[in-house]
């Protein structure tokens, strides 16, 4: 381990990055969301996405999460899910992400 690369250090030594979503992520939030996103894409930090307010999504936005969870994943690294609302859950189960999206029925 190698305290000067950050790639070496443990998990454990990340802060958990949380991004709260707003209620209404709309196509119009699309683009906002993108920028978001790919900010965090990289990084080597658990992500917990913080969904419990979700009122309204659209599946553009939908979409993003799907690529942001699966590069994450790809690369190792850990994003979670707070308290995704049950129109967060509706949509991912209606489109059929739920498993890409790690958002397991436990997540709470």
């Amino acid at each position: 381990m190698n305290p000067s690369d950050p790639l070496s250090l443990p998990p454990s030594a990340y802060a958990t990055a949380v991004i709260q979503l707003p209620a209404d992520i709309g196509i119009e939030a699309a683009s906002e969301l993108h920028r978001e996103l790919i900010a965090y894409v990289d990084d080597p930090a658990p992500v917990v996405l913080d969904a419990g307010e979700v009122a309204r999504i659209h599946t553009a936005a939908l979409q993003l999460f799907c690529l942001f969870c699966r590069d994450r994943r790809a690369q190792g690294r850990r994003t979670d899910w707070r308290s995704p609302s049950n129109a967060m859950r509706a949509a991912a189960a209606l489109l059929g992400v739920t498993t890409l999206l790690n958002m397991s029925r436990e997540a709470a």
